[in-house]
């Protein structure tokens, strides 16, 4: 008779209950800030929810300008090329809502223009009422600034004339 080495599953399904669970880590609030901070004068949290399958930062902005580090582009043709350069742009959406700028980019440039799409959307579950009244005042009003960071997946809105930043990610 063999001797066969019996081990217990209980380490085992330890173990792939933490795989599981790193896979569904989000970027916490300090995180977010700490990435968002590299690009925007931020000044409070006002609110920030994340899940596995989306997270939400508002922030109050201390300033409404784009730092040097994020490149601040004046067509969805050059954000793009930007994206494709770096990983991450902004553009100056004060002529247009921010929606309308995400159409121009989906015409542009399909995957990058759903994919801000489908950030937005996603996050919706992430939302409280005042991330998402600010959200809809950032894509509706013209006045401020859209950035796409294609390494995170993460839609910026700024709403230069209510002094806020939201940033958002969905399931991707």
């Amino acid at each position: 008779m063999t001797d066969v080495a019996r081990h217990s599953p209980v380490p085992v399904a330890c173990l792939a209950a933490f795989v599981i669970l790193a896979g569904c880590a989000r970027e916490d609030e300090a995180a977010q800030r700490a990435r968002l901070a590299q690009w925007f004068s931020l000044g409070e949290t006002i609110s920030f929810t994340a899940r596995r399958d989306c997270a939400v930062g508002l922030y109050e902005v201390v300033a409404p300008d784009v730092k040097s580090a994020l490149p601040l582009m004046p067509d969805v043709v050059q954000m793009q090329r930007m994206i494709d350069a770096q990983g991450a742009a902004a553009l100056d959406v004060t002529a247009q809502g921010a929606d309308v700028a995400m159409v121009a980019m989906a015409n542009h440039a399909r995957p990058t223009g759903m994919a801000m799409r489908r950030a937005g959307l996603e996050a919706r579950a992430c939302m409280d009422k005042r991330s998402e009244g600010a959200f809809r005042h950032a894509l509706d009003h013209p006045g401020g600034i859209m950035a796409w960071d294609a390494d995170t997946g993460t839609l910026i809105l700024m709403a230069r004339d209510a002094d806020v930043l939201v940033a958002v990610q969905g399931n991707a």
